[in-house]
């Protein structure tokens, strides 16, 4: 181990210029040098940590370097032509503007027209890809001429209102620019990146970073990467995650959206990047060491952690470096006893200060970065690896919109290679405490991931796939841990839709799943966790399994009725509407209030749906009011079955919130009737 990590670790021979280090690998030492050597320009002589606030804005101002300087001279008489017709063509009114500017170096009264001309002007509509082509070209100089420093001052000074300029947003420039934006003509980059520069200037941060999203993705080159990715990084709070995930989608040559009108329906929304396509290794090498240098800048707590990390790496691999010079009987000979030699002792403290920084770098949202600590340690690794590595994967999964479904996959990609690669390894035996998260995290991966076109039961073949593994190895103590089956039964519940016959094949599954754990429990059921049990009870209203629901009522009655979370029994009141007994006692009897029974003081009011989703607020009947779909089942595994739920089984189901009247003296006498019950129909079906 110690030898391959002693080869996976030679990062970078800095004596040797010619020599590049491979993309995204082992990228902790010489970074500086590289830097110097291949970002050229600005970015070249910054170290990283150097980057303020103010030099990030300056850079984002030079981006539009290549904008012309256009000589401006203000006349102080008024030009006899001016703006008459207010449907004018806004191709002729931007050649005026332009032959204002240019030939009859008259700014003023080319900011005159384009005032009188804003709230009137109807853009073209463009027929044919030439005319677009003119459009575009004609306004984005004019927008580039507006963002000239000598163009910039006229325009304030003719725009004052009681000696102060007016608001960026009630300027020339961002109501021209707007217009075309929202007419579907796509300026040219440059004017985009002038307008974003000159909005960073007028301290307009936020309104910058819209401005770069109205420039369609597939015209985005390397500098409009580095523009957003600045941008993302100004913003307050600092948007890492976002910035991130730029860096993920650079290079790749399509993006892909879920669908905004039928996001679970419609195949996803494809957008093609051919700007990308002769992206290298090294071009996103060289973004990433863009994206450290500005982060260090603007989050100086994570540059020290990062720094501090890094200077311990390389006297780490030094030392080991040495030891392996040094090596000789005396360390074959305690290695031979199981003796810990100086060399595998520094090797074992690399390795866990290489762990602990990729638990920092998640608790701090750099998963990329904590990635690549990963990929560097190599063969390097130890028992706490897998699970650290896969909790990265989840927590980076987490945090990217479920509409982003390149991102997403991205990152799912990463956390099956994670799993083949440990899997049934000597650093993840089954019967340790950490294998149950390890698999928890990339069964919820695979319950979360985008639906595939495709292949509509792909969801379902990567947590069976996962599922059938254990049971072939026979690895019970897996089987029977909530953390793994959890994340399975919240596939079930995400597929547990469509045709009856697939709903109930779900249904089926899923009981499959808690029986065997039952048959190696040996029917001991009171281990159960709160929210499988809320789910399989969602199995059996679909279902209709009162075999299954038997089971599960007498696991309820095993367990103190009073921590029995009110959610189950509102669901359980449903079952019992549904498939029970129809028009009995019992009937709606959580959702009504029972004389005598209701008037002792005892009774708590809860505002809950049928499936027991809980409404915090009074009952809500305006289309734009929100609802956090949860329960009050007190897990940490709740939140997942929760959306499993509603985008799932009970995504097309009318959820009305109705007043739940609940005491646990009812939920307990419900609870037995729907007990004695469905004993009484196995009965009747046995005979």
């Amino acid at each position: 181990m110690a030898e391959t990590r002693n080869n996976c670790s030679q990062l970078y021979d800095e004596g040797d210029s010619s020599k590049q280090p491979s993309a995204f690998g082992n990228m902790f030492d010489g970074w500086s040098g590289l830097l110097t050597n291949n970002a050229g320009g600005k970015q070249a002589e910054q170290q990283p940590g150097e980057t303020s606030n103010y030099q990030l804005q300056q850079d984002l101002q030079g981006y539009g370097a290549d904008r012309s300087a256009i000589s401006t001279a203000t006349s102080s008489s008024r030009s006899s032509m001016l703006f008459d017709d207010k449907r004018k063509n806004s191709v002729q009114l931007g050649r005026r503007v332009m032959s204002e500017i240019l030939e009859n170096d008259n700014v003023a009264n080319a900011i005159q027209i384009l005032q009188q001309a804003l709230d009137h002007l109807q853009m073209t509509d463009a027929e044919g890809k030439d005319e677009e082509e003119q459009v575009s070209k004609i306004y984005s100089q004019i927008i580039k001429s507006l963002c000239d420093p000598n163009v910039a001052r006229i325009v304030d000074e003719m725009s004052k209102k009681n000696d102060k300029v007016p608001d960026i947003q009630e300027s020339v420039l961002w109501r021209l620019f707007t217009k075309v934006v929202e007419s579907g003509f796509v300026l040219q980059r440059d004017a985009h990146l002038a307008v974003i520069s000159t909005l960073v200037d007028k301290d307009n941060k936020s309104l910058a970073l819209k401005a770069m999203y109205t420039l369609p993705r597939r015209e985005w080159d390397t500098l409009c990467y580095q523009t957003a990715i600045l941008l993302h990084l100004l913003q307050d709070p600092k948007q890492s995650q976002e910035a991130q995930g730029l860096l993920t989608d650079y290079g790749k040559p399509y993006l892909e959206i879920a669908s905004p009108v039928a996001p679970n329906r419609l195949p996803p929304v494809r957008t093609e990047m051919p700007l990308m396509n002769e992206v290298t290794e090294q071009d996103q090498f060289k973004l990433w060491m863009f994206y450290q240098s500005a982060l260090s800048g603007s989050d100086e707590e994570w540059h020290k952690k990062k720094l501090a990390y890094e200077k311990l790496r390389r006297e780490n691999m030094a030392a080991i470096k040495s030891q392996e010079e040094e090596q000789g009987v005396k360390d074959w000979a305690l290695t031979q006893l199981q003796i810990e030699t100086k060399k595998q002792r520094v090797d074992r403290i690399s390795t866990d200060n290489d762990n602990t920084m990729i638990f920092v770098a998640m608790n701090s949202g750099q998963f990329e970065y904590g990635w690549q600590v990963y990929q560097a340690m190599g063969d390097a690794v130890n028992g706490a690896t897998p699970c650290i590595a896969m909790h990265l994967c989840w927590a980076a999964f987490c945090q990217i919109p479920a509409a982003n479904i390149s991102r997403r996959t991205y990152w799912e990609n990463r956390a099956w290679e994670v799993y083949s690669r440990f899997m049934c390894s000597e650093y993840l035996h089954p019967d340790e405490n950490e294998a149950p998260g390890f698999l928890h995290d990339i069964l919820l991966i695979a319950a979360n991931s985008p639906e595939s076109m495709i292949d509509k039961k792909a969801r379902y073949t990567k947590s069976m796939s996962v599922y059938n593994l254990l049971v072939r190895l026979h690895f019970e103590k897996l089987l029977c841990d909530d953390r793994v089956l959890g994340p399975i039964l919240c596939t079930l519940l995400y597929e547990c839709k469509g045709s009856p016959t697939h709903i109930v094949t779900m249904c089926s599954k899923a009981f499959e799943i808690w029986n065997r754990k039952l048959e190696i429990r040996h029917g001991s059921i009171s281990t159960t966790s709160y929210s499988v049990l809320w789910g399989l009870l969602v199995f059996c209203l679909k279902s209709g399994d009162k075999a299954s629901m038997n089971k599960i009522l007498r696991q309820l009655l095993e367990k103190d009725i009073n921590e029995v979370p009110s959610s189950i029994i509102a669901i359980v009141q449903t079952i019992h509407d549904q498939h029970i007994c129809d028009g009995c006692y019992f009937f709606n009897y959580m959702f009504q209030q029972i004389e005598f029974t209701d008037s002792d003081g005892g009774t708590r009011p809860i505002s809950m749906d049928k499936f027991g989703f809980v409404y915090d607020n009074e009952l809500k009947t305006s289309v734009d009011c929100q609802q956090t779909w949860r329960s009050n089942i007190n897990e940490l595994q709740a939140a997942s079955v929760s959306m499993a739920v509603k985008t799932g089984v009970a995504n097309k189901e009318e959820l009305v919130p109705k007043q739940m009247y609940y005491s646990t003296k009812k939920a307990k006498a419900l609870v037995r009737h729907c007990l004695k019950q469905t004993d009484k129909s196995l009965k009747q079906a046995n005979t």
